[in-house]
């Protein structure tokens, strides 16, 4: 997302980390400054006040009717300013972006730096670009973490052989529930194998990301809290924790998440690996539904959501078959 529709200042109050990850972790986000000319800074200066001042209305004049120097006073400069600035910062944002040639993966935030009516206006702007990240001797981590896993899961197996001896030993019946799945086995190599291509590779998220992603869990929790008829107070009580404690989790979890992705991403681009049209169409015609198999042909963003399935699973197949 590169646009937004009122500018802001930056906030620190979404998602909090502790500090030793923030430091090792959290990196900067990309800072530039934009700049306003005088001449369109008044000129929406002056498209703003006459708008306010349509809704205001005093002692000797109707509503409508009151004098643009009057309606100043009653407004003040702050607030038609920060109106004004709905209207130029849009575009202007457009247009250092472009000449800047960056490419946000998230919305601005704005941190005012001089606003005078009269004068340019100044703002800082902070925008998350894609992280840049050194995957150099991934090979050898991931070759380490899987025979790490392997062990883990083999002993985990000789734990399940015996717990069944044992009951059969008691008469109990064996619950195969308990048996290590083929999937279960994947899914834990593949869950060693980030855990230390991270830990090695410690790839920095910017800001930005991680807050937009601690955010977007927070209200999909409270979505979920809300369906099941649970007040989000109530929720932070059972588990005895504050909103801040709450949003430190969430962010550990996002920033996990995010750096997991930009490896993947990464390590997909290297090794050349791709998803192509014929791949998603593959997929979609194994749906036994054909009025949904048209729906998802015609569905940009499910055809988009399929890319980042297929390149996760190759890019896993990749990791797990490294020799």
């Amino acid at each position: 997302m590169t646009e937004t529709t009122k500018p802001k200042k930056t906030t620190k109050k979404t998602a909090t980390t502790d500090k030793k990850t923030e430091k090792a972790l959290i990196g900067k986000n990309t800072v530039l400054t934009l700049v306003i000319d005088k001449a369109d800074a008044a000129a929406a200066y002056k498209k703003t006040l006459n708008k306010l001042s349509k809704d205001l209305k005093t002692s000797g004049f109707r509503k409508g009717k009151v004098p643009a120097d009057v309606a100043e006073k009653m407004l003040g400069e702050d607030r038609i300013i920060q109106d004004a600035l709905e209207i130029c910062v849009p575009d202007a944002y457009r247009t250092l972006i472009e000449k800047e040639k960056k490419q946000p993966l998230t919305y601005p935030e704005f941190n005012p730096i001089s606003l005078k009516k009269g004068e340019d206006w100044t703002l800082e702007v902070h925008i998350a670009e894609k992280p840049e990240i050194n995957t150099k001797g991934y090979k050898d981590i991931a070759k380490k973490a899987l025979k790490k896993a392997e062990a883990e899961l083999k002993k985990q197996e000789k734990e399940l052989a015996e717990h069944v001896k044992e009951a059969e030993k008691s008469d109990e019946k064996h619950n195969h529930a308990h048996e290590i799945t083929d999937q279960q086995r994947r899914e834990h190599k593949l869950q060693v194998i980030y855990k230390d291509l991270i830990e090695h590779i410690k790839p920095e998220i910017p800001e930005l990301l991680v807050k937009e992603e601690t955010r977007y869990d927070l209200e999909n929790l409270s979505y979920r809290l809300k369906g099941m008829n649970i007040e989000f107070e109530d929720f932070l009580k059972h588990r005895s924790m504050s909103f801040e404690q709450l949003s430190t989790e969430l962010a550990a979890g996002a920033l996990g998440r995010l750096q997991a992705t930009f490896i993947i991403s990464t390590l997909a681009e290297e090794e050349k690996i791709k998803i192509e049209q014929k791949d998603i169409d593959e997929v979609i015609e194994q749906t036994a539904d054909k009025k949904l198999q048209e729906q998802q042909k015609a569905d940009p963003r499910y055809q988009s959501m399929l890319v980042e399935t297929l390149l996760r699973q190759r890019v896993a197949d990749h990791l797990l078959n490294l020799k």
